[in-house]
């Protein structure tokens, strides 16, 4: 699988959007489907590090240097996700946020 194969298995993995990646990473829904289809062989680094980081992988796994895809914070998205879906992208980072704060909090103890 090429870069391209792997952006496009997680989105879909994870049901998000081309829409939704391509506001996250602040380019085109157009080219989030051409980094997909291989059109553009040369993206920069951190367009690859934003999809990642939107794909809850890395861009090692992305560039097939590795088999492990789940970042450390995945399970934190993955309790994220089942927030309404009324909740704003502000709104989730924030909760985000929180969560590893108090999970920081417990691991002093």
């Amino acid at each position: 699988m090429d870069v391209g194969e792997r952006i496009r298995h997680r989105r879909k993995e994870l049901d998000v959007s081309a829409d939704a990646l391509a506001n996250f990473v602040g380019v085109s829904r157009a080219t989030i489907f051409r980094y997909e289809r291989g059109d553009i062989e040369k993206m920069p680094a951190v367009t690859l590090k934003k999809i990642a980081e939107k794909l809850r992988t890395t861009p090692a796994f992305l560039m097939g240097w590795t088999e492990e895809k789940e970042t450390e914070t995945a399970p934190i998205n993955t309790i994220a996700a089942h927030i309404d879906d009324d909740v704003t992208e502000e709104e989730m980072d924030d909760i985000v946020k929180y969560i590893e704060f108090i999970k920081s909090q417990h691991k002093g103890k």
